[in-house]
């Protein structure tokens, strides 16, 4: 009888101590992944980026994970009744840790990329993920990154205490015509902000994925 008593303690023990670890580890993230549609609601009004779900673009391709795509409420597309689109985020949890996707687009002026205007969706992605100490951090880590010359896209990256960021820029540019019919040149681009919990978490996505398509 004794002993079983002492086999129930201890369990009772180890699950207050996982209870205990488990909670710290939520303690770091203001957000539950994969995202909600009232946390990105309420990310986009926190962050100043006029927007709405696209309810039918609303999906999941496996058990948690979340993705959405948000759309401007007033702007469309030339021509078209098409909403413009703003962002496309991914959110899941693999193997037990965070991993969050967005792609950003938007008009540009300038060959060179300019974070400030850029600055409102990369807090956004950062409030989204919810593990950073300050919404600035993200930003902060690549305000002073530039294009090398002759470069429209490019690829940088930082390790922050609140997890691994990778942002990608590719601008482009094409020409459509005025009511007048004359050609003008337009510029947009499109800004990737990804963060992983881990960097060991990207090397083994990365892995895997170069695994798939060498097959």
């Amino acid at each position: 009888m004794k002993r079983l008593i002492y086999v129930f303690l201890a369990v009772c023990v180890l699950g207050a101590l996982f209870s205990l670890i488990g909670s710290k580890k939520d303690e770091r993230f203001q957000t539950t992944f994969p995202l909600e549609e009232e946390v990105i609601t309420a990310t986009l009004e926190k962050a100043g980026l006029p927007g709405i779900i696209s309810e039918s673009e609303t999906d999941s391709y496996r058990k948690g994970h979340m993705h959405y795509v948000v759309r401007s409420p007033t702007e469309t597309y030339d021509g078209t009744n098409n909403s413009v689109f703003l962002v496309d985020i991914s959110s899941s949890n693999y193997e037990g840790e965070r991993m969050l996707f967005t792609i950003f687009d938007q008009s540009i002026d300038s060959d060179q990329i300019e974070w400030e205007d850029w600055k409102q969706q990369i807090v956004f992605a950062t409030l989204l993920y919810g593990g950073f100490e300050n919404e600035e951090d993200v930003y902060q880590a690549f305000l002073e990154k530039e294009l090398p010359d002759g470069k429209t896209s490019f690829r940088w990256d930082a390790q922050l205490s609140g997890g691994y960021c990778r942002v990608d820029y590719s601008s482009r540019s094409h020409t459509t015509y005025n009511e007048d019919g004359f050609p003008t040149r337009k510029q947009s681009a499109s800004l990737r902000v990804n963060i992983y919990e881990s960097y060991e978490l990207y090397q083994k996505l990365n892995t895997n994925q170069q695994g798939e398509t060498s097959r």
